[in-house]
């Protein structure tokens, strides 16, 4: 009975050593431009890319003036490693059904490695990223059904 007792406590340990706490993450900030300009408004989602066996939430975060921080809103830092990156602009003019006004590009998505720790990465968005430009609503609209 012993011998059991001791396999089963020893792999205990290694999981309350191993288990605990969250995934570490990394402190990113940066600037998001567009035509050579600074996005006024939008966001970026970090998606750890599970292709590559890098796992962990989605986090996403504000662009403002052209600059992030993912130590600011709700993201508390992003997942280190291999990522797919979508990044949304908008004009920052706020209307009806559009908080964050009209977009000025089509969701562009990369790909890159966020760093470990803390780290800085920039965005340049292709001008090709506005081609066929889809101007969707950032709000809902009364009586929408969804569909």
């Amino acid at each position: 009975m012993k011998r059991l007792l001791f396999p089963g406590a020893f792999a205990a340990a290694l999981c309350f050593a191993g288990c605990s706490g969250e995934k570490p993450t990394t402190q990113l900030s940066g600037t998001v431009t567009f035509k050579g300009k600074p996005v006024p408004a939008g966001y970026i989602n970090f998606m750890p890319d599970s292709t590559k066996k890098v796992y962990g939430e989605v986090r996403m975060v504000r662009i403002k003036d052209g600059a992030y921080a993912t130590k600011e809103g709700n993201a508390n830092g992003v997942f280190p490693g291999d990522a797919q990156i979508m990044i949304s602009g908008f004009d920052g003019k706020p209307l009806d059904y559009y908080p964050d006004g009209k977009q000025i590009f089509n969701t562009w998505q990369t790909s890159g490695v966020v760093p470990t720790g803390k780290g800085t990465l920039d965005f340049q968005v292709p001008d090709s990223a506005a081609n066929n430009l889809k101007i969707m609503p950032t709000a809902d609209i009364p009586g929408s059904t969804g569909n």
